[in-house]
C-alpha cells in the first residue's frame, strides 16, 4: 500500500531535501512528491495581501505574522490543493526537517492509523507533539495510543483526508498558523494524535535550524498586551477542562458533586492564578 506523501522544501535548500529524502527513503510505502515551499521573506507586500489575511491573523494572535509563518501556511495550503486535485482520499504531509523517532515502528503505525482514518469525516492525524487530549477517546496501536486532541503543535508529519483539506481550502485567504489545531478542532475537524510522538522536527531537536520559519521570534510585533482578564481566560480554558474530568471521576466514586468539587478546587487555584497572571502582565509577558 502506497501513501501519497508531500514533502515541503524550499527550492534552494538542496542539502535539506537530500537529508529528508535519505530519512524517508527507508519507508517504501511513502509515495514522495516534492512541494516547493513558499518563502515568505521573498513575498512582496502586494502578494502577501492577496494571499494572506493579515488583519484576521492579528485579531486571533494579537501580533503581526512572521514572514516564515505566512510562507509555512501557504506551503501547507498547496499540499491541500494537490490532494483535492488527486484521486487519493488522504495524504501524508512532511516538512524537510522531519525525524522519525522509532524507524522500526513507522510502517506498522502508519498502516494501522490509516485503517482508523475516517474518510467521510474531516480528519487530521498528527504524529508530532500534542499537549491536551481526550483520554476516553482512544485506540490502542501496539505500544502507541491514538487520541482525539484538543491542542497540538508542529506540522512536520501529519495525515490529512480530503474532507479536512477541502474545509481548510475553503478559507480563501488563510490567516492561521499551519499548526493551529485548536482552531481546527473547534471548527469541526476531528484532530487526533499518536502518543508517544512518532516524529519530531529536527529544528526543535536543535540539529538543524528552521528555514521556513525563522528561529528568532524576538522580532514578533505584538498588537497590544492582553488585559488581566484575557490572561485569566486563557489559563482557565485548559484548567476547566481537566478539573471537569477529575470532578466527574470523583462523583462516579461517590465523592462530592461536580459543583462542590469545582468550587473547592477553584478557591485555591483562583488565588494562585490571580497572583501569577498579575506578575506576568506587569512584566510584559503574554498568554
Amino acid at each position: 500500500m502506497k501513501v501519497k506523501t508531500y514533502l515541503i522544501n524550499l527550492k534552494d535548500s538542496t542539502e535539506r531535501r537530500e537529508r529528508a529524502m535519505e530519512e524517508i527513503s527507508r519507508y517504501p510505502f511513502m509515495d514522495i512528491e516534492w512541494v516547493e515551499a513558499v518563502n515568505g521573506k521573498k513575498l512582496t507586500e502586494e502578494e502577501t495581501a492577496r494571499l494572506f489575511n493579515r488583519k484576521k491573523f492579528c485579531s486571533r494572535y494579537h501580533r503581526e505574522p512572521l514572514p516564515g509563518e505566512i510562507g509555512c501556511t501557504l506551503s501547507h495550503k498547496e499540499c491541500y490543493r494537490r490532494l483535492l486535485c488527486s484521486e487519493n482520499e488522504y495524504a501524508l504531509i512532511l516538512e524537510d526537517d522531519v525525524c522519525f523517532l522509532s524507524p522500526e515502528d513507522v510502517e506498522y503505525v502508519f498502516k494501522r492509523v490509516i485503517g482508523l482514518l475516517p474518510l467521510e469525516e474531516e480528519c487530521i492525524i498528527t504524529f508530532t507533539r500534542h499537549m491536551i487530549y481526550y483520554p476516553k477517546n482512544s485506540s490502542r496501536i501496539g505500544t502507541y495510543t491514538l487520541y482525539r486532541l484538543w491542542s497540538a503543535y508542529g506540522t512536520c508529519a501529519y495525515l490529512v483526508n480530503k474532507q479536512a483539506a477541502r474545509r481548510l481550502l475553503s478559507i480563501e485567504r488563510p490567516f492561521l498558523v499551519a499548526d493551529d489545531f485548536e482552531y481546527m478542532a473547534k471548527h469541526g475537524i476531528l484532530v487526533q494524535g499518536i502518543y508517544p510522538s512518532l516524529a519530531l522536527d529536527t529544528s526543535t531537536m536543535r540539529l538543524i535550524s528552521s528555514e521556513i520559519i525563522e528561529e528568532d521570534r524576538s522580532s514578533i510585533i505584538w498588537r497590544r498586551k492582553p488585559t488581566f482578564w484575557e490572561y485569566l481566560k486563557g489559563k482557565y480554558r485548559v484548567l476547566k477542562f481537566w478539573l471537569g474530568l477529575l470532578a466527574k471521576q470523583e462523583v462516579e466514586r461517590g465523592q462530592p458533586t461536580t459543583k462542590e468539587y469545582l468550587k473547592g478546587k477553584y478557591r485555591g487555584v483562583l488565588f494562585r492564578l490571580g497572583i501569577l497572571a498579575k506578575r506576568e502582565v506587569e512584566n510584559g509577558q503574554y498568554v
